[in-house]
């Protein structure tokens, strides 16, 4: 095993020597639960062959009026009825955070997106959380598989086990809905754009593997349990914002000079508001949620600073040490936003937070959506409301718990309207 650390090293590792890297190794999880298959579990040809429709259904996505942000845009609403139903009491974000974002992918998948506080969504979203604490409890038995014959659960792969098939369970029965309704010929959604790469294959008489039904269902599962890391990266937006309440009156006083109080922002306004794209990169860069990248195998030898990393060799690539690293970042300790800012006022030097989303041929293919949710939701939160502690408690620290990904401890806040 072979901890891959730095910028130079993750770049000509992972990224120079992507073809020899990208691949998983095949261990208990992506077998037991991913089963080989999907954005996340699939192998070889059948990933290259998945993630080219995942580009290719993305770009057409983009193409058309129910675009990525469209999406985001619908959900952000029920978001801010979340928050404006709380009528600045005390808000579970994380509960906020987790089910819209649920709400965005579903929307993504079918075309459609739950009606805000549906009971579905709710349970589907919790699913999902559980889900990903449990991956983590789990993780050991990639190493130990034996360890799942052990009496009880103790690495909680039998609840692991329940919880992948009760969200794969909603999956499924979305897509037979979905298959029995008629679709505008210029639907979008992925799970349409699935069934008619299916047609596509079998007229062309094509081998089906990796666009099966099953498949079908590991890409929604896929889909869902591959964007926790933005949920955590939303979760430390607010507490960052909370520890740092100058922070939100800049980003408060930008949005209202560039957009107002009359109308949310839009994609549009991003490269209007450098500072709030700042403090997002901030974020991404103090929380480094996916700073422990799951393990990636060598498919063959490569030289590396003048060492030959053998083939076979399992690589543990630490992101984190890009965004901690104080030759890039000065003082990387500190909550810095106006560090990406010149001083000309515009942005700059955030480039290298990207490899939040990893490097090379793995790279997250959500990072476009993410980025746009974080932006849509963040702005529009901030726009509209002050940002305050739960009363009577102390703020929650910025240390965080390891669970696979870096994820802030749970917190309240109250969000009380400034319009």
């Amino acid at each position: 095993m072979i901890v891959v650390c730095g910028h130079k090293t993750l770049t000509e590792v992972l990224e120079q020597n992507g073809e020899n890297t990208y691949e998983h190794p095949f261990v208990f999880g992506f077998r037991e639960y991913f089963e080989c298959s999907g954005i996340l579990g699939a192998f070889g040809q059948v990933w290259k062959k998945q993630r080219k429709f995942v580009i290719d259904t993305l770009r057409k996505i983009d193409s058309g009026s129910a675009n990525q942000e469209s999406h985001v845009a619908d959900v952000v609403e029920d978001f801010l009825k979340d928050v404006e139903l709380a009528n600045g009491q005390p808000i579970e974000m994380k509960k906020v955070i987790n089910t819209n974002h649920c709400n965005i992918i579903f929307s993504l998948l079918f075309g459609e997106k739950f009606e805000h506080g549906d009971e579905t969504l709710s349970r589907l979203a919790g699913l999902v959380e559980e889900a990903g604490y449990a991956v983590s409890d789990s993780g050991v038995l990639s190493f130990f598989e034996w360890l799942k014959y052990l009496p009880g659960d103790l690495f909680k792969a039998k609840r692991l086990r329940y919880l992948v098939d009760e969200i794969k369970k909603v999956v499924k029965e979305s897509a037979d809905k979905h298959k029995e309704k008629t679709h505008d010929a210029d639907a979008t959604d992925f799970i349409y754009s699935f069934m008619q790469e299916q047609e596509r294959m079998t007229q062309a008489g094509e081998d089906m593997e990796g666009f099966t039904d099953r498949d079908m269902i590991l890409f929604g599962f896929g889909f869902l349990f591959g964007g926790i890391p933005v949920t955590h990266a939303l979760a430390w937006s607010f507490l960052y914002l909370v520890h740092h309440p100058d922070v939100v009156s800049n980003m408060q006083k930008e949005i209202d000079n560039i957009i107002g109080k009359n109308r949310l922002p839009t994609m549009e306004d991003r490269p209007s508001l450098p500072y709030c794209q700042a403090v997002i990169y901030e974020v991404l860069r103090m929380a480094s949620v996916s700073s422990g990248a799951p393990a990636h195998v060598l498919s063959a030898d490569i030289e590396v600073n003048g060492y030959t990393l053998p083939k076979d060799a399992w690589l543990i690539p630490g992101l984190s040490t890009i965004n901690w690293d104080p030759s890039i970042h000065t003082e990387p300790e500190k909550f810095n936003p106006g560090r990406f800012i010149n001083d000309e006022g515009q942005l700059f030097g955030y480039e290298k937070v990207y490899t939040s989303f990893f490097i090379g041929p793995r790279t997250c293919l959500g990072q476009s959506l993410a980025m746009i949710e974080m932006f849509l939701i963040i702005t529009s939160v901030v726009q509209k409301y002050d940002i305050g502690n739960e009363p009577g408690n102390p703020l929650v620290s910025l240390e965080g718990i390891y669970k696979g990904v870096h994820i802030p401890s749970p917190y309240n806040l109250c969000l009380k309207n400034r319009l």
